[in-house]
């Protein structure tokens, strides 16, 4: 029998056609590849004030530890889709010392992350938590139970810190009096149990925390914008960073010409995130077929696969791209360009 036919990805890859291959191949290659900008060091700073925060004793007389520990902070990470939050947030977290071995839920890593599922009511959320700590939940329990039951299981298992991505799912089309029980629900994690807590999301978030006034207190926010002109340099090395990983060259004449950077800002709705994913689906078409030269015909041919839309509605192609809207699942973003900054942008 061959070795493939038990494991089923394993079989679909060996079936592929090798310009297929190649495509996965670099898409997976480049994916490790990882652009720091600014952000990320205001991302890591705020993270490391909450471990600060979390190893604080109680009883300055007695030494720090899980017994005598301070109430901790927590942090709110914000922004659209697209701009790189979950890839920023993962990195950081892989990179840190004191999340070494995170993903193994047995591992002596203090942290434990997982995703809100769409849509999440508070008792989902409370499972969902629950099976992210290794608890194995067989019977039906109210809310409130699911979540003192976490805050033991965390405690005796030292998960102190709690990160959960997509946290808008827990608060999207619910009502008020619920969306304050889900603000009770993190105030206790952090007062009671004392569990430093970490919630990203977009930006539906802001309104749900100002539902509380004692919960945005304890939660510092950090803010990933949309991309603005001031950007393109960030875009463009960012392309040229990718090409070369991938030994392949820009037509940077063309891209001058035809205004690769931009038009690829507006296709990625201003987002950094979507920008590089863009730029490597492009890659991976340029290898696929066999060419060595990344061009704008290959940004306009997975924009139209990726959005279904024909050539007088891709912004690659059309002269007016600045008025193409790109669609989106999202309708709190918008397809313009974002307004002028009213700060130093964050990106590097």
């Amino acid at each position: 029998m061959n070795h493939h036919d038990n494991d089923p990805i394993k079989r679909m890859q060996a079936a592929l056609p090798a310009e297929m291959s190649i495509e996965l191949n670099t898409i997976a290659h480049l994916k490790r590849k990882y652009v720091a900008t600014d952000r990320d060091g205001t991302l890591a700073a705020e993270v490391n004030k909450l471990l600060n925060d979390a190893v604080q004793p109680l009883d300055p007389a007695l030494p720090p530890s899980l017994e005598n520990r301070s109430v901790p902070r927590g942090l709110a990470l914000i922004g659209p889709t697209g701009v790189g939050k979950t890839t920023a947030l993962k990195r950081l977290f892989s990179k840190h010392a004191a999340f070494t071995g995170y993903r193994d839920v047995s591992s002596g890593s203090p942290l434990i992350l997982f995703s809100a599922p769409s849509p999440c009511t508070v008792i989902q959320l409370g499972r969902r938590l629950l099976f992210a700590s290794g608890y194995p939940l067989e019977r039906d329990l109210p809310a409130h139970r699911l979540f003192e039951l976490a805050g033991k299981r965390l405690n005796s298992t030292g998960k102190i810190v709690l990160a959960i991505e997509e946290f808008q799912h827990v608060v999207h089309n619910v009502p008020v009096k619920d969306q304050q029980l889900v603000a009770d629900i993190l105030k206790a994690l952090m007062e009671i149990e004392r569990i430093t807590v970490i919630i990203s999301g977009i930006e539906t978030l802001k309104p749900f925390l100002a539902l509380d006034p004692q919960l945005d207190r304890r939660l510092t926010k950090v803010y990933f914008d949309r991309l603005e002109p001031g950007d393109h340099d960030l875009i463009h090395g960012t392309l040229c960073s990718y090409a070369a990983e991938s030994n392949i060259e820009v037509d940077h004449a063309e891209a001058r010409a035809k205004a690769l950077v931009p038009r690829l800002s507006h296709a990625s709705r201003y987002a950094f995130g979507l920008a590089v994913e863009n730029i490597i689906k492009a890659i991976a078409r340029c290898k696929q077929d066999g060419g060595n030269v990344l061009r704008v015909e290959h940004f306009a041919t997975v924009y139209a696969a990726a959005s279904g839309k024909g050539a007088s509605e891709n912004p690659f192609i059309v002269d007016r791209w600045h008025e193409v809207k790109v669609p989106t699942s999202d309708n709190n973003l918008q397809n313009g360009p974002p307004p002028p900054a009213t700060k130093k942008s964050r990106k590097s």
